[in-house]
């Protein structure tokens, strides 16, 4: 699943956790697009927010920028 998925399945739009976090919702979308890993604060918080394990947030962070790569790479 990936982390869009599991935020709204968490209730929340990108702007809205957005809001939550204290980012811009561009942060969101480098997230979920694999662009950007959060910090430590944020992704306490997110965790938190969305009450999914930080290790399954960056795991789905990861899991999308490898599949970016293998994209640009075929």
């Amino acid at each position: 699943m990936e982390l869009s998925d599991l935020i709204l399945k968490a209730g929340y739009t990108p702007k809205k956790l957005a809001e939550e976090l204290g980012v811009t919702k561009f942060a969101i979308y480098a997230y979920t697009s694999g662009r950007a890993f959060p910090g430590a604060e944020k992704l306490c918080r997110m965790s938190k927010i969305l009450g999914i394990s930080e290790k399954k947030i960056l795991q789905t962070i990861a899991e999308a920028r490898n599949e970016k790569r293998r994209k640009t790479t075929n």
